[in-house]
């Protein structure tokens, strides 16, 4: 910063100021706006974050972290969607919680808008307390970005078909233990996440969705430092979205100053070697989600 502009910004406070304990007496107004720090960053555009509408899919591990990076960068709106409670095992890794909500069952999507919005200034975030399969589609038409904090497939799988048919950029993220992964899905130029799926993963959606009832999926292991690093990349990820989609769809180019997007790529972070890996994948023609859409014959998914 030049001297002139700190002289321009800033404002005296008189104080008495003994010899041997020196104060701090002249309070910058740069100071003073809450983002002044990002948006000293070449390409930065607040404005778009506070116009932007975020759809947050599952309010735990995950779901705490995103609303937190999300509130902290100033973004306008966030829809929390969970219908879970809150229970003790939740409470080592996620910022929001509390033991009390887990002793009276609290639902997580109401707990961490309550509490993310003492934090969020001018941030709304409205929790939707319903199953992902249930919500109303025309959420997808308001939204401009999505986040994938799920633990649950068919629940993942449900978001990236709503969000692929609704033309609406996902950004997946998953963990177990110290292992996590990050996908960004732009429809419809990149493979979705069916496009990977294997023949097992199928037979436990089936399963899951099947007439016999459905199938538990077993917990995974978690910890709360690789779920905080999986989290600021999805974010991370979805700011070069936020900021660059409009020039890349009429220029076919992304910000310079941001950067491009992880498109038809998978990042793997392996906590343990503090490594992180880029793949890259491609769409599967046979794909019963991005494949129909490239063909423009959508087909209902079938086993």
């Amino acid at each position: 910063m030049q001297p002139n502009e700190f002289q321009r910004n800033d404002r005296v406070v008189t104080k008495h100021v003994d010899a041997f304990k020196p104060e701090i007496t002249t309070v910058c107004d740069l100071d003073i706006d809450q983002f002044d720090r990002q948006k000293r960053i070449s390409g930065w555009n607040q404005t778009k974050l506070t116009d932007c509408k975020c759809l947050v899919a599952g309010a735990g591990a995950l779901g705490n972290e995103l609303v937190k990076n999300l509130v902290l960068l100033g973004v306008g709106t966030i829809y929390l969607v969970d219908f879970d409670y809150v229970v003790s095992s939740n409470l080592s890794r996620c910022i929001f919680f509390r033991k009390s909500d887990s002793d009276h069952k609290s639902l997580k999507a109401e707990v961490v808008s309550k509490r993310a919005e003492r934090i969020a200034g001018a941030t709304k975030v409205i929790p939707l307390c319903e199953d992902l399969e249930k919500l109303d589609k025309k959420i997808y038409r308001k939204i401009d970005v999505a986040f994938s904090g799920l633990d649950n497939l068919a629940a993942r799988i449900q978001l990236n078909i709503d969000c692929y048919f609704n033309n609406v950029p996902l950004i997946d993220g998953g963990m177990e233990g110290f292992q996590g992964q990050v996908q960004v899905v732009l429809p419809p130029i990149t493979p979705c996440l069916c496009c990977s799926l294997t023949d097992k993963d199928w037979d436990i959606i089936w399963q899951r969705l099947s007439c016999t009832g459905p199938v538990a999926e077993r917990k995974m292991p978690a910890l709360s430092t690789t779920t905080s690093v999986i989290a600021a990349i999805q974010v991370q990820e979805a700011l070069k979205i936020i900021f660059g989609i409009e020039d890349y769809r009429k220029n076919e180019r992304w910000s310079e100053s941001v950067g491009e997007p992880m498109l038809g790529k998978r990042l793997f972070y392996a906590g343990i070697s503090e490594v992180f890996r880029v793949y890259e994948i491609s769409k599967n023609e046979k794909c019963p989600v991005c494949g129909t859409i490239t063909k423009g014959e959508p087909q209902e998914i079938r086993k």
